[in-house]
């Protein structure tokens, strides 16, 4: 049997934690928002939707992407991704705008910066390498 003191204690504790779940809880909302809004990235950069196959363990998607003056990096958030992956970013004209490919592991969801300090007016792709040799979607959001 706890004490007075001893029992108060363990109630500050479980209010605490109860507090700091609802701080996150509305931490993680607020993220949720901020990810939603397709117009413009948090410092104010272009913001697009991507999705493509990956083919035995290797794709370059299509479409075309110039960077903005307002954010000076290219950056993606996956939201499907079910294999780990490589992603870099090849100029349509040939060679890479960054010179090391970015891992991203299965099912990651976080904000990867694919190439930092870019300078404006640059033309990009996004390409995905894969450890795996399977054929899979994947699907996300590049900020430019």
């Amino acid at each position: 049997m706890l004490n007075t003191k001893e029992h108060f204690k363990q109630i500050d504790a479980t209010l605490a934690v109860k507090k700091l779940d609802n701080e996150t809880a509305a931490l993680d909302s607020l993220l949720e928002e901020i990810s939603d809004d397709k117009s413009a990235s948090v410092a104010g950069g272009a913001v697009k939707n991507f999705s493509g196959t990956v083919n035995q363990g290797f794709a370059i998607l299509p479409t075309v992407y110039k960077t903005t003056r307002q954010f000076n990096d290219i950056s993606i958030r996956l939201t499907k991704n079910p294999y780990p992956l490589f992603v870099f970013a090849p100029r349509p004209s040939g060679g890479n705008v960054n010179t090391y490919y970015r891992y991203i592991p299965a099912d990651y969801h976080g904000v990867v910066t694919v190439a930092a300090d870019v300078k404006d007016g640059t033309s990009f792709r996004l390409g995905f390498s894969s450890p795996s040799e399977a054929t899979f979607k994947i699907a996300g959001r590049t900020t430019f």
